[in-house]
């Protein structure tokens, strides 16, 4: 996971950051959950679970849809980029505001 997270920041140096936060907050909102129902007691690999772990699972599934939005995102970016014309420069500073 740290080395896609880092080639994709390093995509983002030139291009952009909603991918990257986006991303950032959906896999911690994804993982850190499931670190906490750990510590709680909750075994792995079990296809029910007591109702007392329901809302930290919901938690976590909401963020691996936040997960998906940054990688549609990414998808996004990727296809503009690729199919704009060679001819096409980006502005000079991306960030300004008119």
């Amino acid at each position: 996971m740290g080395a896609i997270f880092a080639l994709f920041a390093g995509f983002h140096y030139w291009v952009g950051q909603i991918h990257f936060w986006i991303t950032f907050f959906g896999v911690n909102m994804t993982f850190f959950p499931m670190h906490f129902l750990g510590l709680l007691g909750m075994p792995h690999h079990i296809p029910d679970y007591p109702d007392a772990y329901a809302g930290w699972n919901a938690l976590s599934s909401f963020g691996s849809y936040i997960s998906i939005v940054g990688i549609c995102r990414f998808v996004m970016v990727i296809t503009i980029t690729s199919s704009s014309g060679k001819n096409k420069r980006c502005a000079p500073s991306p960030w300004a505001v008119e």
